[in-house]
């Protein structure tokens, strides 16, 4: 009598003491799969069968001790996936264009809005705890968007003229949850990859990561293994400056919590930036 059992997006299916994984398909992972290996690339789960509408997976036990290197192995088979399948593509000059106006236009939004925020504030008669700790802490916040706005306009004349961009097989949902450590390590959640930039997949681990790991470290160690360009670099910080997203409906008390941690976030990031983890 078959067993079943439903984790997060997976179905385990246990039938006289084996299991199989059983997952939707959205795509082809089975030609990524088979290009990852044909580069040396080993880090995926094994499919054992195709179906129209879903996939099924190699069933692996997950190991439970506790190891002070996990991530460090989740960060060097990171850098391993984008040193594999690194190529050089030809772009068009639109393509940076269109990501600095993109980010510009995103810069100069939430400089108005945090303008208008603070005159609201100015206008209160008596402040309510968030508005007090964001009205003193409105230097620190619209000082990281002209850093940003800096940043991004020094990338910019590096990249503007250029016509090939270093791209590689990006998993595209980097998080600890993704990591799998058995009798064989590998990455799940291969849903959303794509063919992009490396700096995509490091800015989404650190965004997801921050507070949970020794980002300095591992990314150390990444740059050893697949070391970014000044124009990589230069990306990646501007994208982990960008204020993590607030919530004005929340009741005061999650407000203060909120600001808290965005202001944490950015306090962190500076930090981290002015550590030069990849010089």
């Amino acid at each position: 009598m078959n067993r079943f059992t439903i984790k997060g997006k997976v179905k385990i299916i246990e039938n006289d003491g084996k299991k199989i994984v059983i997952k939707e398909k959205k795509k082809n992972l089975k030609d990524l799969f088979e290009y990852l290996s044909s580069r040396g690339y080993e880090y995926f789960p094994n499919i054992t069968n195709e179906r129209n509408n879903s996939l099924e997976y190699e069933y692996l036990e997950k190991e439970n001790t506790f190891n002070d290197n996990i991530d460090e192995d989740m960060i060097n088979m990171v850098s391993l996936l984008h040193y594999k399948t690194a190529y050089y593509k030809n772009v068009s000059q639109s393509k940076f264009k269109e990501i600095y106006n993109k980010l510009i236009d995103n810069i100069d939004y939430l400089k108005d809005k945090y303008s208008k925020k603070i005159e609201l504030i100015d206008n209160e008669e008596y402040m309510s705890p968030s508005s007090y700790l964001f009205a003193r802490n409105y230097t620190i916040i619209m000082s990281n968007l002209y850093y940003i706005e800096k940043e991004l306009n020094k990338w910019y004349k590096l990249v503007k003229d250029k016509t090939k961009e270093r791209v590689c097989v990006v998993h595209n949902n980097l998080k600890k949850d993704n990591f799998f450590r058995g009798k064989k390590n590998i990455l799940t959640g291969w849903d959303n990859y794509l063919v992009d930039t490396p700096v995509l997949d490091i800015y989404k681990l650190y965004r997801s990561e921050y507070n949970n790991v020794d980002m300095e470290y591992l990314l150390k160690v990444y740059n050893e293994n697949n070391k970014l360009n000044e124009e990589e670099i230069i990306l990646f910080n501007i994208l982990i400056s960008m204020p993590l997203n607030t919530n004005e409906e929340l009741n005061e008390y999650d407000k203060v919590k909120e600001i808290k941690s965005c202001l944490f976030y950015t306090y962190k990031t500076s930090n981290f930036i002015k550590s030069n983890v990849f010089n």
